[in-house]
Parts: C-alpha cells; structure tokens; sequence
C-alpha cells in the first residue's frame, strides 16, 4: 500500500517506486493547495476575509508537512543511489585491480 499524503512512515521500509509515488502524490496535494491559496485572494467580506485567514493558515501548515514529508522521500532516494553509485565503483575498482 502506498503512504497516504502528508502521513509519516519509515521512508527506509519503502520500495523506490513507492517513494515515487509518494513524491507525486505530495507534489499534486501541494499543487492543489497553491492554487486554493490564490483562489483565496479574492475576499468579499469581512467575515469571508477571517474565514479565509484561517484556511490560508492551515493550507501553509499543511504545504510545509508536505514539503517537510517530499524532502525526506527525494533524500531518501538520493542515499538509496548515492550508495549504489559508491558500491559500483567499489566494484569496477576491484575488478580493475584483479
């Protein structure tokens, strides 16, 4: 099964294409919020204007849980690589040696 948006999870016990997958999902969550945030811009009244404060609030905080959340799963990638790049030409160097 694939992380819900914006839960944590152990980024260590997921397979490469789940991470993929969680990146897009966050980057789509992220998307969506963005454009609620602009939509937000245009306020009527004074009580649309406190109301529409407080979802642009919670939309940040959400943003950067997301962005917090896409962060550790693109690092998480990276150090996966990272080591098979190292590991590889640990190998070829061995090898070469031989």
């Amino acid at each position: 099964m694939w992380p819900r948006v914006g839960t944590l999870v152990q980024v260590e016990n997921l397979t490469d294409e789940q991470l993929w997958r969680a990146i897009a999902q966050n980057t789509n969550a992220m998307s969506a919020l963005a454009h609620q945030q602009l939509e937000l811009t245009a306020v009527n009244t004074v009580s649309d204007s406190i109301r529409q404060a407080k979802l642009r609030e919670s939309n940040a905080e959400r943003i950067d849980k997301l962005a917090r959340n896409y962060r550790e799963y693109t690092g998480e990638l990276r150090r996966r690589y990272s080591l098979q790049s190292e590991q590889s030409a640990n190998l070829t160097a061995t090898v070469t040696a031989a």
